[in-house]
């Protein structure tokens, strides 16, 4: 706070429908989860926020962080440690 430095942002998820317009993630992520599809949508996002982070970096940001929500049923994927990895 007090060098007024950003070292660090979030991923965050958002989904604008087009005919209902933006759907909260308390209504949709409990849906992915129960369906599956977390685990494709949660690599996307993971490979989104990497390929921003790296952009960051490329424009003079060698020091920032992103965090990036993950779900329990990533961390028991198989190939997870690799997809982190990559």
């Amino acid at each position: 706070m007090v060098s007024g430095k950003i070292f660090s942002a979030e991923a965050l998820l958002r989904w604008r429908q087009p005919e209902s317009g933006m759907i909260a993630p308390d209504e949709f992520i409990p849906l992915a989860e129960e369906s599956g599809l977390i685990l494709p949508i949660g690599k996307w996002v993971l490979q989104q926020a990497c390929r921003q982070l790296k952009r960051w970096r490329d424009a003079g940001y060698p020091d920032l962080r992103i965090a990036v929500n993950l779900s329990t049923r990533q961390f028991y994927q198989a190939g997870f440690e690799d997809l982190v990895a990559d």
